[in-house]
């Protein structure tokens, strides 16, 4: 008995001691977020490790574990995509099956919506409607982002993955048929978004893994080859409203392009390509004839201490500066490197485990 009460005794000075500590880990933390950069770390799969960091390029400062700092509350279990519209900032975590809603002015916890099956991207159709991806339901989920209630279902045939906009529809992407045998995943599928309808559906490569829309409303659809031979990785230009292939480029055997944006101007691509773990940065207009040959950002040359940066998201800011995530060895912390519109190194910094997507506030 004695023994007990001198250890609560014990407990109770160290809790005090812990709680007057200004460096106190589970002291909430007021926010004011500036213009910038987020990083979502997807983290381990199944240690329900993810992160939100956020980068202040005037300020040249990082925050990491931004999202527990404001809300004492872990992100959850591999945060995979970021969306911010009028009402707010949305958070998809895959493997945790939900989306949070934050203040993206203060990171502060709003709303969480769950019930998905496996969530992968979100995309705003107006303020009170949004389409949410999935990897394992044959369809797109219909929410209401204002009030964080689901609202409807496309059923598509076919998992869904990346999505764009370009007028009245929405193109999606059918990137894995994984968890769906004998779905497709080599197509792009249409969606009017007055009727809440698939409309029309268009042939592509195996595994479409990217896609944006261009100046002239053409759409670019990155498509990684799949894994199961025969591999054919390909880019393709598409007129969406004609339904027509303007051009399709076709990568050297052996490549895995696994990551493209566009510049704000619409006019200029960047493709994150290469061998397993091995993915440099490519630079291309919308009006080339050919796939570049020429590595604009190398991975070896981007090297620190001789070890090899392994790329794996690229994102461009206004005004023209270059984001690359680096994964290092997936279980130590990531770096996210900044170079110029020239593709000339700015400075690097410290995410969490596994640095994805990325978004600009």
């Amino acid at each position: 008995m004695k023994k007990t009460l001198f250890n609560i005794f014990i407990l109770g000075i160290l809790l005090t001691f812990v709680s007057c500590n200004g460096d106190d880990p589970v002291t909430p933390k007021e926010h004011n977020i500036a213009k910038g950069l987020f990083i979502l770390n997807e983290g381990t799969f199944t240690y329900a490790n993810s992160s939100l960091t956020f980068y202040d390029p005037e300020a040249d400062t990082v925050e990491n574990n931004l999202f527990y700092r404001v809300n004492l509350a872990p992100l959850g279990d591999v945060a995979n995509s970021m969306m911010m519209d009028e009402t707010g900032m949305y958070i998809v975590v895959n493997n945790s099956k939900y989306i949070y809603k934050v203040d993206p002015k203060t990171m502060k916890y709003q709303a969480k919506l769950d019930g998905f099956t496996m969530p992968r991207h979100i995309i705003s159709i107006n303020k009170n409607k949004a389409y949410v991806s999935d990897q394992e339901s044959t369809g797109l989920w219909i929410i209401d982002p204002a009030t964080m209630q689901k609202t409807g279902f496309v059923e598509l045939g076919n998992t869904t993955e990346k999505m764009v906009r370009v007028g009245d529809e929405v193109v999606v992407t059918n990137w894995s048929n994984y968890y769906q045998p004998g779905t497709s995943n080599s197509t792009i599928q249409f969606v009017n978004v007055v009727t809440d309808e698939l409309v029309d559906e268009m042939a592509v490569a195996a595994e479409p893994n990217a896609i944006v829309k261009d100046k002239n409303d053409n759409i670019w659809v990155l498509c990684s080859g799949g894994y199961m031979p025969p591999c054919e990785p390909a880019l393709f230009c598409i007129n969406p409203s004609k339904r027509e292939i303007i051009r399709r480029y076709d990568f050297a055997e052996g490549d895995y392009p696994s990551s493209m944006t566009i510049d704000k101007e619409g006019e200029n691509l960047y493709i994150l390509n290469g061998g397993f773990g091995t993915l440099d940065l490519y630079k291309m207009s919308i009006d080339d004839e050919t796939l570049p040959t020429v590595p604009f950002i190398s991975s070896q040359q981007s090297a620190v201490s001789g070890q090899q940066r392994v790329f794996s998201n690229v994102a461009v800011s206004e005004d023209g500066d270059i984001y690359l995530t680096d994964v290092k060895n997936y279980v130590q912390n990531g770096e996210v490197v900044r170079y110029t519109s020239n593709g000339e190194f700015v400075t690097s910094f410290e995410a969490g485990i596994v640095p994805g997507a990325m978004m600009f506030n």
